[in-house]
């Protein structure tokens, strides 16, 4: 009987430890934010990247380059060299990229940054020689048009850009609760709808997906539930859809607690149709979770963050072919510097690395980007933590 009782002990002990793998990590560029070697290089990628079918990595960082506000760059994922594709400049031409990049067949890449000729943010295209052009440049002031555009856009196979606004709208908010657009290909804006600040949500954050019929998937950060107790009468976010027509379906209100609160950009749709994100506070003690919305409908948290094992899960999630999810948590972790995480269909928490602020990086905050190799690559904000260096990293993670 104690055998037995023994065996069920170990068993159950055994299910409850994250799977140890053997994974590799490496920083493959460090930013330095000024100039190395004549180049003026990037500071602090708050985005995330996009791959090119050669391996370049592409992304953005927030400051940085000829007056500090912000680069796109490209890194040789073999050697980690980096070029300097484009160096920001406030009103002319944007300034402080924080989201992910897009890019086209013909490697053009899309992105959008604040700031900008009409003062409250841009969408731009650059060129693989580098050459910006801004295909709007969202307008500012006193009216309700949308503004400020928010966490990534999404391109079609036509030219259509879908994106989302924190300001402008109808709502009720003090400058408005924020818009889904579009940019149509003859460059003409248009708003499919625009947040009230109540059930439907507030501060919707990009990116959005897409599916098969051209219904968009987003999240709004705050509305909904106005009297949850993380953020009271801000409210604590929704998932929604909407129709090509406008008409907007509330898919999930976070109620706080042990459901999570503030849901994160960047949605991941799997080709059933199931829906999976992250939130950046609730579930335990307010580290966060990893949700799904199937396609009937049921939300499920799939994990609760207890500190040790991450906090404040941010960036987009991606899938291999077995169901097992990545992303970062911006926190927590063994140094409480945020991790690289996968979630097994079974529900188990895997830590692929924990940051320790000294030659890997801190914070990432954008999520990770999967080959078909299965190597992970992400960024990360900060990386040598008690140097007067703060540029962040791009690193990569092989299985």
């Amino acid at each position: 009987m104690k055998k037995l009782f023994l065996a069920v002990t170990l068993l159950v002990f055994a299910m409850t430890i994250p799977r140890v793998q053997a994974q590799t990590f490496r920083v493959l560029h460090e930013f330095n934010g000024g100039s190395a070697g004549g180049v003026l290089d990037g500071s602090r990628p708050h985005g995330g990247l996009v791959r090119d079918t050669a391996g370049n990595l592409f992304g953005t960082t927030f400051d940085g380059g000829g007056v500090d506000e912000g680069v796109v760059y490209k890194i040789d994922s073999r050697t980690g060299g980096e070029t300097v594709l484009f160096t920001f400049s406030a009103f002319v031409s944007g300034s402080s990229p924080a989201s992910n990049l897009v890019q086209d067949p013909a490697g053009n890449l899309y992105g959008i940054a604040d700031e900008g000729p009409g003062g409250a943010g841009v969408l731009f295209k650059i060129s693989q020689a580098g050459q910006q052009t801004l295909l709007e440049a969202f307008q500012g002031g006193l009216g309700r048009n949308a503004r400020v555009p928010s966490g990534g856009i999404l391109m079609d196979k036509t030219g259509n850009f879908f994106g989302t606004t924190l300001a402008g709208g109808n709502g009720s908010c003090q400058f408005g609760c924020g818009t889904v657009f579009r940019l149509d290909a003859a460059g003409l804006l248009h708003v499919r709808h625009s947040f009230s600040g109540g059930a439907d949500g507030s501060q919707p954050y990009g990116p959005l997906v897409k599916d098969a019929a051209g219904n968009l998937y987003g999240v709004a950060q705050h509305g909904g539930n106005l009297s949850c107790a993380e953020f009271p009468q801000l409210g604590c976010g929704t998932v929604f859809k909407v129709a090509t027509n406008g008409q907007l379906t509330v898919l999930h209100t976070f109620a706080g607690g042990a459901d999570g609160a503030v849901p994160q950009p960047g949605l991941l749709m799997d080709k059933a149709g199931n829906i999976f994100g992250t939130a950046g506070f609730g579930g335990t003690s307010e580290n966060g979770t990893v949700f799904e919305i199937a396609a009937d409908g049921t939300y499920k948290v799939l994990h609760r963050f207890v500190g040790k094992d991450g906090s404040t899960p941010n960036g987009s999630l991606v899938l291999d072919p077995a169901g097992n999810l990545f992303g970062t948590t911006q926190t927590g972790g063994d140094d409480g510097l945020g991790t690289v995480f996968e979630l097994t269909p079974a529900g188990l928490i895997n830590t692929l690395h924990s940051f320790t602020g000294l030659d890997d990086g801190a914070a990432p905050l954008a999520g990770v980007i999967r080959d078909t190799a299965g190597h992970l690559f992400g960024t990360a904000v900060k990386n040598f933590l008690f140097q007067p260096v703060q540029g962040g990293c791009v690193f990569e993670i092989t299985p």
